[in-house]
C-alpha cells in the first residue's frame, strides 16, 4: 500500500503527479470536463472584452490609437474564439494549457498598450492587471506553473511600461508588490485546488483498483465454485456424469414422469473386449477409446438424456419420457453409429462395439440399483449372444 501511495504522490509546487504517466492518465480522464469549463472561462472573458472595447471609441474618437485598441481587442476576441471551437474537437488543449497560456499572455499585451494611451485610467488599468492575474488562476483553467508564466509576463510587461513612462525605483517598487500580492494568492489558490482534484483522483483509482481486485476474486471464486461442482458430479476421465449425480438425476426424471404419467427407460452400454484394447495398446488408447464413446454418446442423444459413466467401460443412459420400443431404436442408433465410428488413435484407426442392455422403470422400481440390475441381465444375455447388441429386460 505504501508503494500504492507513492506512486500518486502530488508535487507540492507544481500541484501535479510526480510521476509523468500518472499526470498523462489524469490530464485525459479530466479533459473534457475541464475543456467544458475553459469554454465557459473563455465566453465571460470574451464578452468582458467587447462591452470594455466599448468605452475606448468616446475618449479616443476615429484616431491611430482606437484602431490600433480596436485591433487588439478583435484579435485577442478571434483568439478566445478559435480556443473556443477547438477545445470542442480537442479537449486535451485544456489540460495541455499551451494554448492557453499563449492566449494569456497575448491578452496582457492589451493592457500593456492601453496604458501609454489611456492616460486619464492608468489607476484603473492597474487594477484591471491586478485582477486579470488572479481570474488566471482562479476562473481560467490551466497547469499552475503554466498560469504563473502568463501572470509573470503581465507583472513584467505593466513593469516594463512604468518604467518606459519614466517612474522610479519607489514606484517599480511599490507596483511590483501590489500586482505579485494577487499572483501568491491565485498561485496558492490554484496548487491548493489541484492538489485536492489530484487526491481525489488518485482515491478514485485506488477504489476502482480495490473494486477491480473484488470482482476479479470473485470470478475466481466462482469458477473455482463452479470447478469444485464439476468435479463433484462429473467423471474426470470422460466429462460425464457420475454415480452420484446421475443418481440424483435419475430421481428427479423418474418422479417427473410419473407426475406426468409419461415413460422413463434406462440403458447400460458396456464397451465390447476393453481388456483386450488394454492390453493390446495399453491404458492410453483405452483412456481415448472411453472419451470416443462418452462423447459419441452424448453428442447424438438429447440434452434431456442422462449420460454417465457407470465404471470402468460400462455407462448409464437416462431416458426420459421415453418408453421401451423408444429406447430400442434410440439405442440401436447408437450402437450402429458407434460400430460404424472407428476411434482414430496414435497407433491407427480402432474399431470400437459395445453391447447394451435397455429397460423399462416401472412404478414399483424404489430405487436405480433395482433398475440397473435389471438392464444388467440383459447385457450380459447380449454378451452371451455374441456382443454388439441391444437386448432388452
Amino acid at each position: 500500500m505504501e508503494n500504492t501511495h507513492a506512486t500518486y504522490d502530488v508535487s507540492p509546487w507544481r500541484g501535479e503527479f510526480s510521476d509523468p504517466a500518472i499526470e498523462r492518465a489524469y490530464r485525459k480522464h479530466s479533459e473534457v470536463t475541464v475543456a467544458r469549463h475553459l469554454r465557459r472561462g473563455l465566453m465571460v472573458w470574451l464578452v468582458l472584452l467587447l462591452l470594455f472595447g466599448m468605452l475606448d471609441y468616446p475618449v479616443l474618437g476615429k484616431s491611430a490609437d482606437f484602431a490600433l485598441v480596436a485591433g487588439l481587442r478583435l484579435a485577442t476576441a478571434a483568439l478566445l474564439l478559435t480556443l473556443f471551437f477547438y477545445s470542442k474537437r480537442k479537449p486535451s488543449l485544456a489540460t495541455d494549457g499551451y494554448a492557453v497560456t499563449a492566449i494569456e499572455a497575448f491578452g496582457f499585451v492589451l493592457f500593456f498598450f492601453l496604458y501609454f494611451i489611456r492616460h486619464d485610467i492608468v489607476s484603473w488599468i492597474i487594477g484591471v492587471v491586478a485582477m486579470l492575474i488572479i481570474s488566471l488562476y482562479v476562473f481560467i483553467p490551466n497547469r499552475v506553473y503554466l498560469s504563473t508564466l502568463a501572470a509573470a509576463f503581465g507583472i513584467g510587461g505593466m513593469m516594463f511600461a512604468v518604467w518606459l513612462r519614466g517612474f522610479g525605483a519607489p514606484v517599480l517598487v511599490g507596483l511590483l508588490f501590489m500586482l505579485s500580492l494577487p499572483m501568491v494568492v491565485g498561485f496558492f489558490t490554484a496548487l491548493r485546488l489541484q492538489t485536492v482534484q489530484r487526491q481525489e483522483y488518485a482515491l478514485f483509482q485506488q477504489v476502482s483498483s480495490i473494486n477491480r481486485d473484488l470482482q476479479n476474486e470473485i470470478k475466481q471464486r466462482q469458477a473455482l465454485e463452479e470447478e469444485l461442482k464439476r468435479q463433484a458430479t462429473t467423471d474426470p476421465l470422460t466429462g460425464l456424469f457420475n454415480r452420484r449425480q446421475y443418481e440424483m438425476l435419475f430421481n428427479r426424471e423418474r418422479e417427473r414422469c410419473s407426475r406426468q404419467h409419461k415413460f422413463i427407460s434406462l440403458c447400460v452400454a458396456d464397451l465390447d473386449h476393453f481388456k483386450r484394447i488394454n492390453d493390446t495398446y495399453g491404458h492410453d488408447i483405452g483412456d481415448l477409446a472411453l472419451r470416443h464413446a462418452a462423447d459419441l454418446f452424448s453428442n447424438l442423444l438429447r440434452q434431456s438424456d442422462v449420460v454417465g459413466r457407470f465404471g470402468g467401460e460400462e455407462f448409464v443412459l437416462i431416458l426420459p419420457d421415453t418408453d421401451l420400443e423408444q429406447a430400442v431404436a434410440v439405442i440401436s442408433r447408437l450402437r450402429q453409429e458407434l460400430e460404424s465410428t472407428p476411434l482414430a488413435s496414435p497407433v491407427g484407426e480402432i474399431r470400437l462395439t459395445a453391447t447394451f442392455g435397455v429397460t423399462q422403470v416401472f412404478t414399483g422400481d424404489d430405487s436405480i440399483e433395482a433398475v440397473i440390475k435389471r438392464a444388467d441381465q440383459g447385457l450380459y444375455e447380449g454378451k452371451g449372444a455374441g456382443r454388439n447388441r441391444v437386448m432388452t429386460a
